[in-house]
């Protein structure tokens, strides 16, 4: 099982983070993990709206946003 520790940055402002960002804040993330998430948040309208895709090669994602992502996906991990 992986072990993802997350890891509040205390100064700062930011609300937005591109997949570097994300993977700092959560130790224990992989690259590829975050890729199968971002896709779920994509295709859930609920949650959608906190990844921007500006460009084929950016990707912005909402700190928040995402910390509730994982929130949703920890209660509702049997229904799927």
């Amino acid at each position: 099982m992986i072990q993802i520790k997350y890891v509040p940055v205390e100064d700062c402002q930011a609300e937005w983070g591109n997949k570097e960002a994300i993977c700092k804040r959560f130790e224990g993330l992989k690259p590829k993990t975050l890729d199968s998430l971002l896709v779920e948040m994509r295709r859930n309208p609920k949650y959608s709206s906190f990844v921007v895709n500006p460009s084929h090669k950016i990707v912005w994602i909402h700190f928040e946003g995402f910390l509730n992502f994982l929130r949703y996906r920890q209660d509702h991990r049997y229904e799927r």
